[in-house]
């Protein structure tokens, strides 16, 4: 088949391509020429409407020779996407942006082809490649996930998220996501805010046995610089706040200690603290 002069062929989808010891019987073709050599039988047995319909009739090949073609209105960077995904090949390393990742979806699923099925978790290339933008779009690849409901990965992806200001959440990323998955969202927030409150509401207690020097008014004194911490601490702390910076936030309490007896209870409390606070769930 001859091409246009500006028509491309898919570095990964060649005429030359032998899949099930069979080679390419259909040409998919994008909106910008670029040609992508197929095989109809792996692509029918991904799709439950026969390709958004464009299979309906075997086509066969030309009087000519030539194979059979399939014009999409898609983009050639979001047809390597969907044929990377059709395939269960990895197309990560093409490093596709968010949008053309979404394009892709919403492509997938006019085409037939169950995004749930094939973004599952394990030896699935197409989870991967959403993963992949979790640390760069976290809030975008959220939203994907909850649209198409890919548990796990909104999971993981929404790990990413406890530093984002949920006040940047637009009407579409709220939309998108839908509501279940927006609740669950702010719900982990307050949930994290929460829990950093109560773990931080009782003071360092009182050393058991008296100490020379140390009166009663002296150990009142590291509660109330407690208190005054903690409460900057909660009001200035996001849910992203890590264990070591808490326990940055906390150790200068014990600067202006003159009592070690002291001093060891409020290290054991701030290590309780710490501890309490790394095993709260940073994820819906």
């Amino acid at each position: 088949m001859e091409h246009p002069e500006d028509a491309t062929i898919s570095a990964a989808f060649q005429p030359s391509l032998r899949i099930d010891n069979l080679m390419p019987n259909v040409i998919i073709i994008s909106s910008n020429n670029v040609y992508f050599y197929a095989h109809r039988h792996r692509i029918l047995e991904t799709s439950v409407n026969l390709f958004g319909g464009l299979f309906l009739f075997d086509q066969g090949s030309s009087p000519h020779g030539f194979l059979p073609s399939l014009h999409l209105p898609e983009s050639g960077d979001v047809l390597n996407v969907v044929m990377h995904t059709l395939y269960g090949l990895s197309c990560t390393h093409f490093h596709p942006a968010i949008d053309t990742v979404e394009a892709a979806l919403d492509a997938l699923t006019k085409y037939g082809v169950s995004i749930e099925a094939h973004a599952a978790p394990r030896y699935r290339p197409l989870h991967h490649l959403l993963l992949s933008h979790a640390p760069y779009h976290p809030i975008e690849t959220y939203a994907l996930a909850g649209k198409y409901e890919l548990e796990e990965l909104a999971v993981t992806v929404s790990g990413h998220l406890l530093s984002f200001d949920l006040s940047r959440v637009t009407d579409e990323l709220a939309t998108k996501m839908g509501p279940v998955y927006l609740k669950r969202l702010f719900l982990l927030h307050q949930t994290r805010t929460y829990a950093l409150k109560h773990i931080l509401l009782s003071p360092p207690a009182p050393h058991p046995a008296p100490v020379p020097g140390c009166s009663a008014a002296a150990q009142a004194q590291l509660t109330r610089a407690w208190a005054l911490a903690t409460t900057q601490l909660v009001w200035d702390a996001t849910p992203s706040l890590s264990p070591s910076s808490l326990r940055a936030a906390l150790e200068p309490i014990g600067h202006s200690l003159a009592c070690d007896a002291c001093l060891l209870m409020l290290q054991q409390r701030i290590q309780e603290v710490v501890n309490a606070w790394s095993i709260v769930t940073p994820t819906i």
